[in-house]
């Protein structure tokens, strides 16, 4: 762990545009690729105004969790601060150097000169026990400071639009208290992302219903295939056993179900899009030093709910109804000031010159994020994969390549499913391809299969890859999920002649086991 970096994610601006978004592919691909197979994956994300000391906790963030690595989650203290050393000096840009000689990091330093444009990724990729006890695959991000004297409104709104949408967990990072212009600078996002929500409900709602439907039918063509099979039975014992005839496992694509309807019956009330966001106050006074920290965790709940109470002017009001309506769950930490001696730019790093509230609040911190509110980034109700979220990354970023312009709900929710529609298609051919080499793969011990059954074998995965399909690729436009399925069946194609080849080529002696 101590051998990953930070990677530009995305880029801000291009040759002929100062607000372009370009994302790295090589870059996503590299993280997403080090995930374990089967792993589920939760991206931590650090958004806020530029030089309030994001990438400082990030760099205090990747501290914490190789010190978790090495001792397994449940066996993690406040020693994660001094492990590596009494002096950070991982990303300490103060000298100029980044920390030349200890473990990379997001770099940091002291100063009114911003440090991260973008949105960066940390390369490695950690693993973590979930709240629920699942072990996760944690992608931890930072991005550029907002509301700076360089940064247009729309570009801001870009980058927080971009990291929500890509996040599971977002740590909002504010100063002092959460000032009613923290909340109002997100408001057009925020206004955006509530239709967006009601969209995605609306289209969730009509999923349930197609994926209820291809159930349906699939069930009924499969009770109808037993008819006829049972019809045919006669006259296929009459047949020879195909040795000579042309290969055919019914290439045919199956009709698809007709699309119903949108179901009358009430429809039970979809999620918010988005899952955590977390307010994380900086500098904050009113923590005495003999406080218990359950004192100190009932003032956090008491702030929340004083912001966040309704209030009489519309404006105020409107901005709050769409921050709940937005996010799944909503939380705060408070952080009291690290010392003076951290904020100057001649600060080396040492553990000994914070103070102690403060490692003892970053402390707690650290175990609510990362012990009891992780959870795997969600798209629908369904937890992601590596491969999954990166697909989802591909769309979100292209929807932002005019950085100066905010996409539209319905841009949005296209993007989403779109990517939704490519992980159907992939999983299901993942699944017909596991199928199949279970059932003939091109390996000594598999059992020989005469041609009828190799045949009932190519159509039974076939057809269930087709079903996995029709139940998950159920967003978007027609014509979309139309063409995401005809190249499903033209992969099973692919897929199924790579193995009738691979068992042509097999020595004749493996061919019967």
């Amino acid at each position: 762990m101590a051998s990953g970096r930070p990677l530009q994610l995305i880029r801000c601006g291009d040759d002929t545009d100062n607000y372009a978004f370009t994302l790295n592919e090589a870059h996503l691909d590299e993280v997403t690729g080090k995930v374990p197979k089967g792993t589920r994956v939760a991206v931590v994300s650090v958004v806020g105004a530029f030089r309030t000391g994001k990438s400082f906790l990030l760099t205090l963030i990747l501290r914490y969790l190789r010190h978790a690595a090495r001792v397994g989650d449940g066996d993690v203290t406040d020693a994660w601060l001094t492990e590596e050393g009494n002096k950070i000096v991982e990303g300490n840009n103060n000298a100029g150097d980044a920390g030349e000689g200890g473990p990379a990091s997001f770099e940091w330093r002291g100063g009114r000169v911003r440090m991260t444009t973008g949105i960066t990724v940390w390369s490695e990729p950690f693993l973590v026990t979930g709240a629920d006890g699942e072990q996760l695959a944690v992608v931890v991000l930072d991005t550029q400071g907002l509301f700076d004297n360089e940064t247009p409104m729309g570009l801001t709104s870009c980058i927080f639009g971009l990291s929500t949408l890509m996040s599971s967990y977002q740590i909002y990072n504010v100063s002092n208290r959460i000032q009613e212009d923290n909340l109002q600078q997100l408001a057009p996002v925020l206004a955006l992302f509530t239709e967006y929500g009601r969209m995605a409900v609306d289209a969730q709602a009509q999923a349930s219903t197609l994926a209820k439907e291809a159930e349906e039918a699939h069930a009924e063509k499969l009770r109808q295939e037993k008819l006829e099979a049972k019809r045919l039975a006669k006259l296929e014992a009459r047949k020879c056993d195909g040795s000579h005839a042309a290969f055919d496992d019914g290439d045919d694509e199956p009709e698809t179900p007709a699309a119903p309807g949108k179901d009358d019956e009430a429809e039970a009330e979809a999620p918010p899009p988005f899952q955590r966001l977390e307010f994380l106050v900086r500098d904050w006074n009113e923590f005495d030093d003999d406080m218990s920290d359950d004192d100190m965790t009932k003032m956090m709940a008491t702030y929340l709910e004083e912001v966040l109470q309704p209030r009489a002017a519309d404006d105020l009001q409107f901005t709050r109804e769409q921050i709940a309506a937005c996010f799944t769950k909503l939380s705060c930490w408070l952080l009291p000031h690290p010392g003076f001696a951290v904020t100057k730019k001649s600060y080396d790093g040492a553990v000994g010159d914070i103070e102690p509230l403060f490692k003892r609040c970053v402390h707690g911190l650290m175990k609510h994020v990362f012990s009891e509110g992780l959870e795997p980034k969600l798209i629908g109700g369904a937890p992601l994969s590596a491969a999954e979220l990166a697909n989802y990354v591909r769309a979100y970023a292209g929807m932002f390549a005019d950085g100066a312009k905010f996409p539209q709900a319905q841009t949005m929710l296209e993007a989403t499913a779109e990517a939704n529609n490519r992980n159907a298609a992939g999983a299901a051919l993942e699944a017909y391809c596991e199928t199949m080499d279970a059932a003939c793969g091109a390996r000594a011990g598999v059992e020989y299969l005469a041609h009828k059954e190799l045949k009932a074998k190519f159509r039974e995965a076939r057809d269930g890859a087709l079903l996995a399909f029709d139940t998950a690729a159920t967003m978007g436009r027609k014509a979309a999920i139309a063409d995401a399925r005809a190249g499903l069946v033209q992969g099973s194609k692919r897929e199924r002649n790579s193995q009738l080849q691979r068992l042509i080529s097999r020595p004749f002696s493996t061919r019967f086991g």
